[in-house]
């Protein structure tokens, strides 16, 4: 068995003292800034998966309101000539209804795009962040999604 001292020879380098004074305290102050940066980095995953979760209700709800909209499809033009005909007043009201109605009542219905066999319903939901204005300037996020209802004949 090898002594330290032959061991640290063996290795090619010279045995080190070790001066624990030196090394005490670094842990202390490491630890401050790896405490902020571990809270920054939890404020950032809360508002990304509050935003995230945000958007996908918003999603859901234009879905809803794409579908509730086809509602106010004339079913007798359709079955007479086989045309689409959407009301695109009734279109509105219906889904001014459904936002209204919906898990999101703050959305706000930005376009309704009748086109055809298709309508495209977009909104928009202004979201308060929850940590970033503790951060800095963000204080808000807006979102803005679009999903369409397709009439099959």
């Amino acid at each position: 068995m090898l002594s330290d001292q032959q061991t640290a020879t063996y290795l090619g380098s010279t045995p080190r003292l070790r001066d624990s004074r030196n090394d005490r305290g670094t842990v202390l102050l490491m630890f401050p800034a790896a405490l902020l940066i571990m809270v920054i980095l939890g404020a950032i995953a809360i508002d990304v998966g509050y935003t995230t979760v945000r958007g996908r209700e918003l999603r859901a709800v234009a879905a809803s309101a794409a579908n509730d909209s086809l509602a106010a499809l004339d079913i007798a033009v359709l079955r007479t000539t086989g045309n689409v005909v959407i009301d695109e007043s009734a279109a509105r009201g219906i889904v001014a209804q459904a936002i209204a109605l919906g898990p999101l009542p703050d959305a706000q219905l930005v376009d309704i795009d009748i086109n055809g066999f298709e309508i495209a319903v977009t909104l928009r939901l202004d979201i308060e962040l929850v940590m970033a204005p503790a951060l800095g300037n963000l204080k808000q996020v807006t979102l803005i999604r679009t999903e369409r209802a397709i009439v099959l004949t």
